[in-house]
C-alpha cells in the first residue's frame, strides 16, 4: 500500500485532512485497536476522532508548476506507519517534492487496503527453548530477510510509478509529472536500511537519506553476499548515541565504528554523516512522536521539539535539493556546530583528506 503526497495549490494551505486513513475501521477491530493504542498510546483516540489531523487534501489537483517533480520513496520503521512521519513528509511536499510513502505490509503496525482488508504487523514468536546463539542467528536472519523484502518494496514502487507516470491509468493525478531522472529513497530506523539496500541494487535512485538506521553493533549499511555498495551519495543523519547507550560490548562498538567508516568511505562523493547533538534529539525525533507527546512521557518541551524539527528538515532538504534539484549554493554541510557534527565521506572526500595529510 502506497500513499502519494504531492504539491497542490496554495488555496489548500490551511486544509485539515485525515491523519491516519482507516483509523475508525482499525479502532473497531479489537486486535488492531490494541496495537494502535500501544503505538500511539493516549493520542490514539484523538487520531480516531480527527482531533489530530494532517494538512493533506485527499485527491486534490496537483500544482501546475513546476512541470516535473522529483520523487522521494519513503519507508517507515518497524512496527510503525508512514503517517507517523507526517511533519517530515509535509515539509518535503511543501518544497516541491512528491513523496511515495510505503505502508510495508506486515511490518507496519496495521495497514488498510482499498478493498477494506486490515493487515496487522506480522509477529514471529521466538522458540521458547532456543539458545542465546540460536536466538541471535534467528534474529539476524529475520533482519536480513526483512531488509531484502523492504528493498524489494521500494523498487516495486519505482516500477509501478514509472508505469503510472506513462499510462496515467486509474486517473493517476501525476501522469507525466514525475521526473524519473530525479529519484531518491529515504527511511527511518529499519526503513533506512530498506532505502539503503534499494540504493545498493538500483541506480535509478540518485540519492539516499538514512535516518538513524545504523545496525549497532553490526554495520551502518546493509551487508549481503553480493558485496553491493552504495551507487549514490547518502545522507547518514543520526541522533547522537552515547556509547554507554549502544547495544553490544565495547569491543563490538569499536568493530562497528571501523565498519561504518569503511562503508561510508566506499560511498560516492557527496556523502555525509551528520550526528545531531541538539538537546532532546533521540531515535524517535525523526517521527511525529515528539510532536504528539511534546512535554509528556519524557519528550522535550514544544519549543525544543520545534527547533529539532527545523534542524532535521534543514539537513534533509539541503541534501535532496543538492542531489535532485542541482542546488549547489547551500552552506549547510560546510562546517560542524555544537548542534551537528558533520563529516564528508565518499571516495573523493577520502582522497582529498589523504592529500591534505
Amino acid at each position: 500500500m502506497v500513499y502519494l503526497w504531492y504539491p497542490t495549490a496554495r488555496s489548500n494551505a490551511d486544509a485539515k485532512g485525515v491523519y491516519q486513513p482507516g483509523a475508525r475501521e482499525m479502532d473497531a477491530n479489537p486486535d488492531i485497536q490494541r496495537r494502535m493504542q500501544d503505538d500511539f498510546e493516549s493520542k490514539w483516540p484523538l487520531v480516531v476522532s480527527g482531533a489530530i489531523y494532517s494538512h493533506a487534501v485527499d485527491r486534490a489537483p496537483a500544482a501546475k508548476t513546476p512541470p516535473k517533480l522529483p520523487l522521494v520513496v519513503f519507508s517507515h520503521g518497524a512496527g510503525g506507519t508512514s503517517f507517523a512521519y507526517t511533519w517530515l513528509i509535509e515539509d518535503l511536499v511543501s518544497h516541491g517534492y512528491v513523496v511515495a510513502a510505503i505502508e510495508h505490509p506486515e511490518l507496519t503496525v496495521a495497514v488498510r487496503f482499498p478493498d477494506g482488508r486490515l493487515v496487522p504487523r506480522r509477529e514471529e514468536p521466538m522458540p521458547a527453548n532456543a539458545s542465546p546463539s540460536e536466538r541471535m542467528q534467528k534474529q539476524m536472519e529475520s533482519i536480513s530477510a526483512g531488509i531484502s523484502e523492504g528493498a524489494d518494496d521500494v523498487r516495486f514502487v519505482l516500477d509501478r510509478i514509472t508505469e503510472l507516470d506513462k499510462t496515467g491509468e486509474q486517473q493517476f493525478p501525476l501522469k507525466e509529472r514525475i521526473d524519473l531522472l530525479r529519484l531518491a529513497a529515504m527511511g527511518h530506523s529499519a526503513g533506512a536500511e530498506f532505502a539503503a539496500r534499494a540504493c545498493q541494487l538500483d541506480d535509478r535512485l540518485k540519492a539516499c537519506v538514512d535516518l538513524d538506521g545504523a545496525m549497532v553493533p553490526v554495520a551502518a549499511l546493509p551487508i549481503y553476499p553480493d558485496h553491493a555498495t552504495m551507487k549514490q551519495p547518502i545522507l547518514f543523519l543520526e541522533a547522537n548515541h552515547p556509547e554507554s547507550q549502544m547495544g553490544g560490548s565495547p569491543a563490538e562498538h569499536q568493530a562497528f565504528f571501523k565498519v561504518k567508516e569503511k562503508q561510508l568511505n566506499e560511498c560516492p562523493a557527496g556523502t555525509y554523516n551528520v550526528i545531531l547533538k541538539s538537546p532532546g534529539i533521540a531515535h524517535p525525533s525523526f517521527s511525529d512522536m515528539p510532536v504528539l507527546f511534546a512535554g509528556e512521557n519524557g519528550y522535550p518541551a514544544p519549543e525544543l521539539v520545534s527547533h529539532n524539527i527545523d534542524l532535521i528538515e534543514k539537513f534533509v532538504r539541503a541534501f535532496l535539493d543538492k542531489n535532485l534539484k542541482g542546488v549547489q549554493n547551500s552552506t549547510v554541510f560546510d562546517a560542524s556546530s555544537a548542534e551537528a557534527e558533520i563529516k564528508p565521506y565518499g571516495v573523493r572526500a577520502a582522497s582529498h583528506a589523504a592529500r591534505k595529510n
